[in-house]
């Protein structure tokens, strides 16, 4: 049994999600933040620049200094409502799979201040202008109004100025629609105006006796969550469902399959990616579909539930589509996910899930197996709950897992924090002067045993323990993808149980994996 590590060779192609990686976390991850809404284009490609942790602190000591209003004094009030309006942002707009700062909502929050009216609407609000051409709005809506201060008109150009935000999808993520006032025109205007002092290109120092402790934030009233949206939008769907579950056998057999899985983002976000997969036997067009699902507990109660226009992608000769789920309690569950078109059922399939409801971001963990016979470079930076990809890579579930003789095998798993054994005295360093990254040591052992279809031999393959490179997954700290590619030409068409035993070497603890799998000619 042949093994090849595929990783290494993969990672140098992938896209990289963070740009500046020599500089330190704190520098990196605060070009990556909501500053970056204040940002020029001149300052981003200054940022792309900066290389080392003493450029990146003179640049954004540079970037406040150029907004404070009061340069004369030690304090920079504009500062001081940015970081006010964060921690106001990230407390209130929780529920999606970024901090509050981040998302479309906290956006329009830090840029523009605390609205005075929030609200929830209908599908249509007098005062804002709906395009005919957009799609019928399924989710939930918010409607923020901004009038009555003395600044408005400057800011937004009229009296009262709305914005719209719309889950379309009821997953709990909003996104910035069109308002009563052109939201580009007044970002661009806003981050011109915030600059008092464009010619500046040093930052001015003070004094310790100079320095003055800033106020403390006075967070806004928080917002009321969005409910959850349990129930299908379209009827025929929802008896859809109910018809596969009371059907004696599946009517779909064959035609549709899924993968769940439960991952954490470094931020300590708990996501559940679905993937559903279409073998090239059953293919579905490739638009005009619609990807829907609910997810049930035990007792049969809905828990959530979406309907989304679906994005088919080619997987060799197969087909997928896969979305995020927000995190569940921890329980046990069955999702029911299907693709459909003008409002009928294409297929429909299910898929058991036990979710630990919430996970450690700090803890040391390896996520669950996945057999594929797809990975390949993204393309794009991806998002950090961007189903199955991991740090540029995007890993496709064979989730019949099917495979032919001319496929290659990879299975595929992340380690987060696992064990780094301590730097050397004389460990080399690198051009730069800095030492060598020290990555974690882990062994694997593969188990394989099958049954032949022409024969029903019993067959079983070996492979001893031996060192696999964890691969450090860009822009995600902490976090490594192990895999390798099995050729599967040697094996006869049968019935297969893939086994791995995973031992972390520096930590001294052990992970066990097994999932099945069927080769075919």
């Amino acid at each position: 049994m042949k093994i090849r590590n595929f990783l290494t060779a993969i990672a140098v192609t992938a896209v990289s999600v963070t740009a500046l990686a020599q500089l330190s976390s704190q520098y990196s991850e605060w070009g990556k933040g909501p500053v970056t809404y204040l940002m020029t284009r001149e300052e981003v490609a200054k940022w792309k620049l900066t290389r080392n942790d003493a450029d990146a602190k003179a640049y954004v000591d540079l970037f406040w200094a150029r907004r404070d209003p009061t340069p004369d004094t030690a304090r920079n009030e504009f500062k001081d409502q940015f970081e006010m309006r964060v921690a106001t942002a990230d407390k209130n707009f929780t529920g999606e799979a970024v901090k509050g700062s981040m998302t479309e909502r906290g956006k329009a929050y830090i840029l523009y201040g605390a609205p005075k009216k929030m609200e929830r609407v209908a599908a249509k609000t007098e005062g804002i202008e709906v395009n005919a051409d957009m799609p019928a709005r399924t989710g939930n809506e918010l409607l923020w109004t901004y009038e009555g201060t003395p600044d408005v008109p400057v800011t937004f150009g009229m009296p009262r100025a709305q914005i719209r935000f719309v889950d379309r999808f009821g997953n709990g993520i909003y996104k910035a629609e069109r308002g009563n006032f052109e939201i580009g025109k007044v970002n661009n205007a806003l981050v011109q105006a915030a600059i008092k002092q464009p010619n500046l290109t040093v930052a001015p120092t003070f004094t310790a006796a100079q320095m003055q402790a800033a106020p403390a934030p006075v967070e806004a009233a928080p917002e009321a969550p969005a409910p959850v949206v349990t129930e299908l939008t379209t009827p025929a769907l929802a008896t859809a469902i109910a018809d596969f579950k009371a059907a004696a056998k599946n009517p779909y057999e064959g035609k549709l399959f899924s993968t769940t899985g439960e991952f954490v983002t470094t931020e300590g976000v708990t996501f559940v990616p679905v993937m559903v997969f279409v073998p090239k036997s059953a293919a579905v067009p490739a638009e005009g579909v619609t990807f829907f699902g609910v997810v049930q507990d035990e007792s049969g109660k809905n828990v959530v539930a979406f309907e989304e226009p679906a994005k088919i992608a080619p997987s060799k000769d197969d087909q997928y589509v896969d979305k995020t789920l927000a995190a569940l309690p921890a329980g046990k569950y069955r999702g029911y996910f299907g693709l459909a078109q003008d409002g009928k059922a294409l297929a429909i399939t299910s898929s058991e899930m036990t979710l630990a409801g919430s996970l450690d971001k700090d803890a040391t963990a390896a996520s669950g197996l996945i057999l594929s016979n797809n990975l390949y470079p993204l393309t794009e930076a991806q998002k950090a709950d961007d189903p199955f990809a991991f740090g540029g890579i995007k890993v496709v579930p064979k989730a019949d897992r099917v495979f032919r003789t001319s496929d290659e095998l990879w299975y595929f798993f992340e380690l987060r924090h696992p064990g780094v054994p301590a730097p050397a005295a004389d460990a080399p360093v690198t051009v730069t002067g800095e030492a060598t990254p020290l990555l974690p040591k882990i062994q694997v052992k593969v188990d394989i045993e099958g049954v032949a279809d022409a024969d029903k031999k019993k067959i079983k393959m070996t492979a001893p323990p031996r060192e696999i490179e964890a691969i450090p997954m860009k822009g995600v700290e902490g976090h490594y993808g192990v895999g390798n590619a099995i050729p599967l030409a040697s094996f006869k068409p049968g019935e297969y149980t893939f086994t791995i035993k995973v031992i972390d070497t520096v930590k001294k603890s052990s992970y066990t994996m097994s999932d099945k799998f069927r080769v075919i000619q």
